[in-house]
């Protein structure tokens, strides 16, 4: 059975075979050997801010575009534009990736 302490002593986090303060020290060295590319940066940026409307009412789940499943999840066709949103399920969010 594994141990529930990480290397340094403290209790490892749930799922993690590192505590909570290892895995941000981790994290941080290995961001500061592998930046995220302008492109990376500008989707990351883009998902945030759709993300942070939507957390606020401001952006309304839609069903999916394709089949009307409720589940569906966000898609951007330009990073430009973070509030131009088409919505998909995951199997047709797959699918439209694919064309």
């Amino acid at each position: 059975m594994k141990s529930p302490y990480c290397k340094c002593g403290n209790q490892r986090a749930k799922g993690d075979r590192r505590c909570l303060e290892c895995k941000s020290a981790q994290m941080r060295r290995w961001r500061k050997t592998h930046p995220m590319t302008p492109i990376q940066r500008l989707k990351d940026i883009c998902r945030s801010y759709a993300n942070t409307y939507y957390q606020r009412g401001k952006i309304k789940k839609n069903p999916c575009e394709i089949c009307n499943n409720p589940n569906s999840q966000m898609h951007h066709e330009d990073y430009s534009k973070p509030l131009d949103i088409l919505w998909f399920c995951r199997p047709c969010h797959i699918a439209y990736e694919k064309i």
